[in-house]
């Protein structure tokens, strides 16, 4: 089950690859401060986590073979700190750049 950043990236790169728009990079910012930013913290417990994030681009882009070429994805980054001060709130900042038409690019960042 997804729910907040994850299903928004899940659903706006789908949106985007649907329409014929193709995000080049994505990058992702969470801060939390609860037991889930700290246990994110260890080296082990954030990988599993930033594959699961990967997982949900990777599957839209495979999806598109006009706009990717085999082995082709966009640039994605996922950073998660731990910052005691948010307590059980969580911090999201995604930033999504695409190509667009006559070598243009868009830029969609949420907060």
């Amino acid at each position: 089950f997804k729910s907040g950043q994850t299903k928004i990236k899940s659903v706006l790169v789908d949106f985007l690859v649907s329409a014929g728009i193709k995000p080049i990079a994505i990058t992702s910012y969470n801060h939390l401060g609860n037991n889930d930013g700290k246990n994110l913290s260890a080296p082990k417990q954030f990988r599993s986590k930033e594959i699961s994030k990967s997982n949900v681009v990777d599957d839209m882009v495979e999806s598109n073979e006009y706009l990717y070429k085999q082995g082709e994805h966009p640039d994605h980054t996922v950073v998660i700190k731990y910052v005691p001060t948010v307590g059980d709130s969580k911090r999201a900042l995604d930033e999504y750049v695409s190509e667009i038409f006559m070598g243009g690019t868009n830029t969609i960042s949420l907060h």
